[in-house]
């Protein structure tokens, strides 16, 4: 029988974004007692992160210097062999190349700056089950 919900371990979320205002967003949108919302300012730090441990899902903005979320997605999958982790790539309004290639490269969803708070909660909520 499984522990009542409260007292289950909160989920690992990785939120990932060059922009320390974008990270504290997202935080605050989705600040709850059962996530663990962990936060990464680069796609190196993020790779780092998810060689030491697990996530439920990742957050991932597409445009960020020295590693872009594109290439983020390309080691995950490849270089990690995994595949089964959900990322939702976060970019702006009308990068829609962006978009395709990362969704082409695994991403599992996406979502449009300026986000809406609701559809971002449901997204996360329909990876975590």
């Amino acid at each position: 029988m499984s522990p009542p919900v409260s007292q289950q371990e909160p989920v690992n979320i990785l939120l990932v974004d060059d922009r320390p205002s974008n990270l504290l967003s997202l935080k605050a949108l989705l600040e709850r007692p059962d996530y663990n919302l962990v936060l990464a300012a680069s796609g190196p730090e993020a790779l780092a992160l998810v060689l030491r441990q697990d996530f439920a899902v990742i957050l991932l903005d597409v445009a960020m210097p020295r590693m872009d979320g594109l290439e983020f997605i390309r080691s995950v999958r490849s270089e990690l062999n995994d595949q089964a982790l959900p990322i939702i790539i976060i970019s702006t309004k009308g990068a829609d190349e962006d978009v395709k290639t990362g969704m082409n490269l695994g991403a599992s969803g996406y979502l449009s700056k300026p986000i809406s708070m609701s559809q971002l909660k449901q997204m996360v909520a329909n990876f975590l089950g």
